[in-house]
């Protein structure tokens, strides 16, 4: 046998070492994947959560529209009272304007006559 084979082939141990150091590493490994495979149940169990969250939320904001609107509905009957009753007062003032220039005018005819 030449010399410089008996360097490169590797021992039995050698090679034992070396399925062992695989079988160690595969063993790793399989740690490695089911580490993984939990933490992607628990990202599936948030994102179960955050959907059950959004799902409360848009409910929320529903209920938060609908008390909107109602209050937007009662604001705009009171505006339309506010708007009839200036109406009504601007009316009055006219009124009462032309009821002051009739009595100033008579009240100029009596002075005068």
């Amino acid at each position: 046998m030449n010399s410089d084979e008996a360097q490169t082939k590797p021992t039995l141990e050698t090679i034992l070492e070396r399925i062992n150091e695989l079988k160690r590493d595969v063993g790793g490994t399989r740690t490695d994947i089911r580490e993984v495979r939990t933490d992607i149940g628990d990202v599936r169990t948030d994102v179960g959560d955050v959907r059950t969250d959004v799902g409360e939320i848009k409910i929320d904001v529903g209920g938060l529209r609908n008390e909107f609107q109602l209050f937007r509905g009662e604001m705009e009957i009171r505006i339309d009272r506010i708007e009839g009753m200036t109406n009504k007062t601007r009316s009055e003032m006219l009124e009462l304007r032309a009821d002051f220039r009739e009595w100033k005018a008579q009240l100029n005819g009596l002075i005068e006559g």
